[in-house]
Order: structure tokens, then C-alpha cells, then sequence
């Protein structure tokens, strides 16, 4: 079935719900009906799947606007993985120590982490078209400065462009998926196609970003900085096609929030610090005073902005809606827990290939050509099930997914052929991933207000970009504390790896729990529904 025949389908034929909250509102009130109305002076038509009947001209302005979106998520991903094929040829360009290989990759989901935070929140006060257009200007800008690095000879220079480039898709994949919330009913088939087509680009742009980058070195290692000039006119195009096609009246600030600047610079502050010393702490040294000082620090910033969300500000960063709402606190300790997890799986798995197994860069980008077929097949899985099914099972399968897939690299043998357990971990660790972006964003998207949906795509991509930086800083700690000397590469790459496993055991283990109540739920509501029918019938 063709995507277009795909999106035609009569949506209201799908309107259930996917799973209960409590006190959640999943239709949008009287009010802000009538501001969605008169922002584009038409009245709502409930035969469209749209929010508004306006936001489109046309079902190819529609698929535009969806190809862009995907494109987004494949730039992220691709942003993470384009420096991992060629870390070697980069770290030579640039005669910078081994241990700051990490920085390579740990730079930019630490910066978009720790923005991505604000700038979904950003983009519902002040605009989400407006805000992904000037992320989209920042990361064009910041790419091409990590090509221009390489005049500088100097990896600082270089890390810090990635940094940045990482700050500019913070402020894009958020607003996108607040841009699919405010444009699609809540619950609908249409919906979650589009938001499983989005997250299906995730394997895709890790194997295109590793990929491509290997091609581009293969003939001459100087030509490394290409990577990036291609990011950047990727980046260019897409943006071109966002103007022409991402709807103009979509309400802004309806409920006219003010944007809490004291508890976001509080927040960015100590979530920067704290994911810098676990990335720093291996390379300097943790008896190093400086990292010591800076932990703490990140800390008291980190428990001040709680104390402070909780208590003081009108319009809080983190809206009750998610701070008093168990299950999706559970859902993003999940998260957090399976891609943190996938994060240490991602370096050490490119280590292991290029400094054990002598792989070229482009064959090591190649290996990864699996996430593709199988990426694809997931994330249709998640929008053709989920109503069925629930997004607890969903979520649940895919903590197993990131846990076996990093259990498996930790027990591969260095000669083994690429076709027994590097293909089969490949396999499973796609459905991790796309069963847990699909499913959480949908979720948190249905279930947030309208005013929220910025928001609703600023929690999930904050919890797997800044994971996927933390964690690795931590799976590199195991590492050099493991392989002191630096010999015994295999031992420390291991070692790293079975705190992997730890992370998305334990994820498991909640999913598994969260499953069970999920479940526990239903059936007491059924049966209270039972019950309510035959005391109906007896009277």
C-alpha cells in the first residue's frame, strides 16, 4: 500500500484512544475551537483529519509537509552518526588523543539535549513554524563551521562546531513534532502513520549519516570535511521545502503562557554540566579537581530546578500535566533507561568494528544498511498496532530490544563473520528503536493539551538525545577504569557494554511492571463496566 493511499484512509474510523490517563482532556475545548476557527476564519469540518480543513491546499502540499518532517528526524540521527565511521580519519586530521573520540559523538546530543528541553516550549509560546526555521538557519551555519574546523587544526574548535550544530537541531525535531500534533486529530490512523513514518527515518539517518561519511573519506581522508557541506545543503533544501509547505495559520500561544526564562537557564545549566563531566571525567581523569567541583555543581543546579518548577514559577517549564502523571514519567524513565543504553551500544560498536576488526569507514557505515529494511518494518508495525495492541506492549518489547542488542556485541567474538550475530543484533536493536520513538510520541502527543504539543516533541527527544550523550559518557568511565592501560581494548569495550545491558535491563524490568498495571487497569475497568451493565439490567 502506497503512502498516499495510506493518509486517504477515513480516519474516524480510528478515533479510540490508546491508553487511559487520568483527568486527561483527549478532545479540544469549545474555546479553542473557536480561536483555531477564527485564526484562519473557517469553522472545524470533523470529516478532516486535520485540526483545521485550511492547514492544506492540497494532499501533495500535505506530503511535502511529511516528507519534511522525516527528513528532520533523519538529520538528527544522521548528525549522531556521521563522525563515527570516520572518528579515526577526523581524530588523525586533527592529531587529537584517542579519548577524545568520544566528543566526536557525545557533543552534539549533549547540546540538543539540553535544549531540546526549552525549545519545544519556545516554539509553543512564540511560534513552532518560526522556531524550527531558525534552528534550521543555526544548524545550516554550524555545519559548515565544522567543515571550515579543518583550516583551524585545532579538535577543540571542531568539537565546539558540533556542539552548536547540535544546538540547531534541538530547536527543529521538537517543533516538528509539535507542528504534527496542533495539524492532526488526536488518536487518529492518520496520525500515527505520520508520526511512525518520522520515526522509521531514525535507523534510516543513522545508516545513511555513517554511510555517507565513509563514502566521502574512502578515495581521500582529507575530503572529511565534505561530510558536513553535504549535512548542510541537506539541511538548506529541507528548509526551503518546510517554508513552502508547513501551514502559516496554525494558532500560537493560545492560552497566552509566559515563557519561564529563570527555571530554563537554571535547567539548560545544570543538565550541560552534569552530561559534560560524565563525557570529561574518562578523558581528564576523575581525580582531576575541576570535575569533581563541576559535578557537584550540576547537581545543585539540576535539584534547584526542581524545587523551583515544583514550587515558584506561573507558567512552569514542565507543565503539571507531566510532572503529577505517573505513567508518562514511567514512559520517559524507559526511555531514557533503553536509548541511554543504545547510545553506548552506537560508539562501541563502530569502535570495535574499525580498531578490532580493521573495517574500512565506508564498509563499517555499510553494516549498518539493516536499520533501513528493518527500521522501516517496525515503525509500520507501531501505526497499524498500536490501538490493538497498546504502546505498553510496544514499549516493553522494545527495552528487550535495546537490552539483547547490547548483550549481543558484548559477547561477539572479534573474527566472527558479519552475518551471524552482528545482522541478527541489527535486527533487534530496530525494533528498540522504533518502537520506543513512535509510541512515546504519539502517546504523550494524544495525551497532552493542544497548548502542549511543542512540548509533548521537546520531552521524548530531550530524553533520547541527552541519554544517548550521558550514558556514553558513562560507558567510557567503565571503560578506562577497566582498561587502564589501554592494551586491552576488547576487555574495555566490553565492560562498557555490560553497563549497556545494565541500563536496558533495568528499563526492561520497569517496562515489564508498567506493562502489568497497564494491563491490571483494563481489566478493572472492564470488569467495572460489567458491572455497571447487569446493575443497569437488574433494575
Amino acid at each position: 500500500m502506497s503512502l498516499p493511499s495510506i493518509l486517504q484512509t477515513d480516519s474516524d474510523n480510528f478515533s479510540s484512544s490508546t491508553v487511559s490517563f487520568p483527568n486527561e482532556d483527549k478532545n479540544i475545548s469549545h474555546n479553542e475551537k473557536e480561536v483555531y476557527s477564527n485564526s484562519t476564519d473557517s469553522v472545524l469540518d470533523d470529516d478532516s483529519p486535520w485540526q483545521n480543513p485550511n492547514y492544506f491546499s492540497s494532499k501533495y502540499k500535505e506530503y511535502f509537509f511529511i516528507f519534511t518532517c522525516m527528513v528532520a528526524n533523519l538529520l538528527n540521527q544522521a548528525g549522531q552518526t556521521q563522525v563515527l565511521s570516520t572518528m579515526n580519519v577526523i581524530s588523525e586530521s586533527f592529531h587529537s588523543d584517542s579519548g577524545k573520540q568520544t566528543w566526536l559523538m557525545a557533543s552534539f546530543p549533549l547540546v540538543s539535549g539540553s535544549f531540546i528541553l526549552i525549545s519545544g516550549r519556545i516554539g509553543d509560546i512564540y511560534g513552532l513554524k518560526k522556531t524550527m526555521i531558525g534552528g534550521y538557519i543555526f544548524m545550516i551555519i554550524w555545519s559548515l563551521l565544522c567543515g571550515f574546523a579543518d583550516f583551524t587544526h585545532n579538535d577543540t574548535f571542531f568539537i565546539v562546531c558540533r556542539a552548536f550544530q547540535g544546538l540547531g537541531i534541538s530547536f527543529i525535531l521538537p517543533n516538528v513534532m509539535g507542528l504534527i500534533g496542533n495539524i492532526y486529530k488526536v488518536g487518529t490512523l492518520r496520525k500515527n502513520i505520520v508520526i511512525s513514518m518520522i520515526g522509521l527515518t531514525a535507523p534510516t539517518g543513522a545508516c545513511m549519516g555513517a554511510l555517507w561519511g565513509g563514502l566521502i573519506v574512502t578515495e581521500n581522508a582529507k575530503q572529511w570535511p565534505w561530510i558536513f557541506y553535504a549535512y548542510a545543503l541537506t539541511g538548506l533544501v529541507n528548509l526551503i521545502m518546510a517554508l513552502y509547505s508547513v501551514p502559516n495559520c496554525i494558532p500560537t500561544n493560545v492560552h497566552n503562557f509566559a515563557m519561564d526564562w529563570i527555571g530554563s537557564i537554571i535547567g539548560v545549566v545544570g543538565l550541560i554540566l552534569f552530561n559534560f563531566v560524565w563525557n570529561q571525567g574518562p578523558v581528564a581523569g576523575w581525580d582531576k579537581a575541576y570535575i569533581i567541583v563541576l559535578l557537584i555543581i550540576s547537581v545543585l543546579f539540576l535539584v534547584a530546578f526542581v524545587v523551583y518548577e515544583l514550587k515558584y514559577p506561573i507558567s512552569p517549564l514542565l507543565p503539571v500535566e507531566v510532572t503529577k502523571n505517573g505513567q508518562i514519567l514511567t514512559i520517559l524513565s524507559i526511555l531514557f533507561l533503553g536509548w541511554g543504553a543504545f547510545g553506548i551500544w552506537t560508539f562501541y560498536y563502530f569502535a570495535f568494528q574499525l580498531n578490532l576488526r580493521d573495517y574500512s569507514p565506508v564498509w563499517v557505515g555499510g553494516t549498518y544498511f539493516m536499520f533501513i529494511i528493518w527500521g522501516t518494518i517496525a515503525a509500520l508495525i507501531v501505526a497499524f498496532t498500536i490501538k490493538k495492541v497498546g504502546p505498553a506492549i510496544l514499549l516493553f518489547f522494545s527495552a528487550l530490544g535495546f537490552t539483547m542488542g547490547s548483550l549481543m556485541l558484548s559477547v561477539t567474538p572479534i573474527h566472527q563473520m558479519y552475518w551471524r550475530m552482528n545482522l541478527g543484533m541489527q535486527i533487534i536493536l530496530c525494533f528498540g528503536m522504533d518502537l520506543s520513538f513512535p509510541a512515546s510520541s504519539i502517546i504523550l502527543s494524544d495525551h497532552l493539551p493542544m497548548q502542549y504539543q511543542g512540548m509533548a516533541g521537546s520531552l521524548v527527544n530531550t530524553v533520547i538525545n541527552y541519554a544517548t550523550s550521558l550514558c556514553l559518557g558513562m560507558g567510557t568511565t567503565v571503560e578506562r577504569q577497566i582498561n587502564k592501560s589501554g592494551e586491552d581494548l576488547l576487555k574495555g569495550y566490553r565492560s562498557a557494554l555490560y553497563l549497556a545491558v545494565g541500563l536496558g535491563g533495568l528499563g526492561s524490568c520497569i517496562a515489564f511492571i508498567n506493562l502489568c498495571y497497564t494491563l491490571w487497569m483494563k481489566r478493572r475497568d472492564r470488569l467495572a463496566d460489567l458491572k455497571s451493565v447487569s446493575t443497569d439490567d437488574s433494575v
